[in-house]
């Protein structure tokens, strides 16, 4: 069904560029129609691309592989150094 609905929404997207190119030869540059077509085709890419952020899906494993992994850094405390000694001045208000 995805293949189908992303096959088709090309095929709109194909068309709608040969008829606002027809419209555009046969009118002679002055149709406001010919780009009119041209700003709707965002309309067919966004199915194509709805299409492929389903498939882009990530696995529940991953992701609890990926916690698991991360909990080791967190239990690491974390001190900053101390300024003067890093080199820093100190601001004069």
């Amino acid at each position: 069904m995805s293949q189908a609905r992303i096959t088709i929404s090309w095929l709109i997207i194909i068309l709608m560029i040969i008829l606002s190119a027809n419209i555009f030869i046969n009118s002679g540059g002055d149709s406001v129609n010919a780009w009119a077509l041209l700003l709707l085709i965002p309309l067919p890419l966004s199915l194509i691309i709805s299409e492929r952020v389903k498939e882009q899906k990530i696995d529940e494993e991953k992701m609890d592989q990926w916690r698991d992994s991360n909990d080791e850094f967190i239990s690491i405390k974390k001190e900053a150094d101390e300024p003067l000694e890093s080199g820093f001045d100190i601001p004069i208000l």
